[in-house]
């Protein structure tokens, strides 16, 4: 079937007028086989997923990361495609007897720690060329335990293994590689616990998730379209790529911006056949000019298109300018431009991490008063603020410094009491929120914060993949304006061709 044959053939109303491009992804998912489809930021996935919904037959299922994005589909897709979270799916399949963990309390890191019978042991922490020696309790052990559960529970492996065990960089090589040898029984013991229904802790929805994948469970679909597949971990990788049926991926490998949490790029790794939808309809040439900055500091040989019949600007807003978002890198510089917006008498709504930030407050709190705080795994290494701050001053600790300097300038109550004045997002004068959160987001206006990883000198611009996959994300969130004023010496040194130098 070719391109030309599938343009004269009737179109659902929504498709009136698809592009070749979209045109030509429909054309491989008429063959049945398996591919990727790599969609640019905007350039009409959603859409072109219903297209090929429409025309194909028999049981479908659309897999999503979320709930929400999953009911959205519901309203989108047609009747004979079934949308879905991966987790959803796991839980019609997995006994009861073990998803009812999912109500049972769960036990906290001390009482997990006397349940695996560990003891407190004492490690070197080395942190700029000094050795100190810190005591990790019972409680604190219990924590790598678990998240090695974790870990082992994102990856495709059948049994948990000592290198699922993974300790703060400031502990000797040698004192890790003990503790990985004390604690692996502790971790095999927990798996067990977690699929035990007659332990009393309860359970998290990865374990129910990771328990279906270990059963090799056969999709019941004629096709699977999985959405957002740069993001998959390789837990859900090796259950598509074990199905029979046609799988179709569709994501983008520049967005991919959760390598921290196991994602794998799909998108990538996935040795098939692929079709591009590079044309982006949410914003014009000025800001697909700024993206593909990115997309070529990225090695990527094909650009980015913007829409044609559609005018955008890069012009620089003013403090009390009409904006709808402001984009930034981390949760501190969020909570610093949500006081200053608070300051200035705006309305402002917070799509950032507001519960970790009262968490943050809570624990320096804490530590200010000589207790060990919890809650918020960067500080549970520490006795005292004052080592914090410290901690924050070294390089290891920079990613630190500038909610440490919020709580040294501002204090813990008027943080929280900024974070409780917020105004919901429909009644706000603009959002704040990291480009983490605003991933699959798009306003009219957006402002680029200063707080980007990046450092332009003579010699080059050093920066990380992951960094200018994080501003591809941020810039691509615009229609109408995007306020790059505050990146405006790293646009200038790709567009005088300065050398990109890869940093971690």
């Amino acid at each position: 079937m070719s391109v030309t044959a599938l343009s004269s053939a009737p179109m659902p109303a929504y498709m009136s007028d698809p592009t070749d491009e979209q045109l030509a992804a429909l054309n491989m998912a008429m063959d049945g086989k398996s591919f990727k489809i790599v969609a640019y930021a905007g350039a009409g996935k959603t859409t072109t997923l219903k297209l090929i919904a429409e025309r194909l037959r028999g049981r479908g299922l659309y897999l999503a990361f979320n709930k929400g994005i999953a009911n959205e589909a519901k309203q989108k897709f047609p009747g004979h495609v079934d949308c879905r979270t991966f987790h959803s799916l796991a839980y019609r399949h997995v006994p009861r007897d073990i998803t009812a963990k999912l109500s049972l309390p769960r036990f906290s890191p001390k009482r997990l720690g006397d349940d695996l019978g560990l003891r407190t042991v004492q490690v070197r922490r080395q942190m700029q060329g000094k050795t100190t020696y810190v005591n990790l309790t019972p409680a604190r052990q219990a924590r790598f335990v678990s998240d090695a559960v974790s870990n082992f529970c994102s990856t495709h492996a059948s049994y948990p293994a000592p290198r699922h065990l993974i300790f703060p960089s400031w502990i000797s090589a040698s004192d890790k590689e003990q503790l990985r040898e004390m604690l692996y029984p502790a971790v095999e013991k927990r798996w067990q616990q977690s699929i035990d229904a007659r332990h009393p802790a309860g359970i998290g929805h990865d374990i129910y998730l990771k328990l279906w994948a270990l059963s090799k469970p056969i999709i019941p679909a004629d096709f699977i379209l999985f959405d957002e597949a740069q993001d998959a971990d390789p837990l859900m990788m090796g259950i598509l790529t074990q199905q029979s049926r046609q799988v179709i991926y569709v994501g983008d490998a520049h967005q991919q911006i959760y390598e921290w949490r196991g994602a794998v790029n799909a998108m990538k790794k996935l040795p098939l056949p692929q079709t591009l939808l590079t044309q982006s309809f949410r914003f014009g040439e000025d800001i697909a000019d700024v993206a593909n900055l990115f997309l070529k500091a990225l090695q990527e040989e094909v650009p980015l298109r913007g829409n044609p019949k559609k005018t955008s600007s890069t012009n620089k807003i003013s403090t009390h300018g009409k904006k709808d978002a402001i984009l930034c890198r981390t949760n501190a510089a969020a909570m610093a431009q949500l006081l200053s917006g608070l300051k200035n008498g705006h309305k402002v709504a917070l799509q950032a991490d507001a519960d970790r930030m009262l968490k943050f407050c809570k624990a320096a709190e804490s530590l200010k008063a000589g207790k060990s705080a919890y809650g918020v795994p960067e500080l549970a290494y520490f006795y005292n603020w004052s080592d914090v701050q410290d901690y924050a001053e070294t390089n290891e600790g920079s990613d630190l410094k500038t909610l440490v300097k919020l709580v040294d300038d501002h204090g813990t109550d008027v943080l929280s009491q900024a974070v409780n004045s917020l105004t919901d997002v429909r009644d706000a004068d603009y959002v704040i929120s990291t480009a983490h959160k605003a991933k699959g987001l798009e306003w009219n206006t957006v402002q680029l914060d200063d707080d980007f990883y990046y450092d332009v000198t003579t010699h080059g611009i050093k920066i990380s993949p992951e960094e200018l996959r994080l501003l591809y994300v941020a810039c691509t969130r615009a229609k109408d304006n995007l306020d790059i004023s505050n990146i405006s010496d790293l646009i200038s040194g790709f567009k005088s061709g300065k050398k990109v130098i890869y940093g971690t």
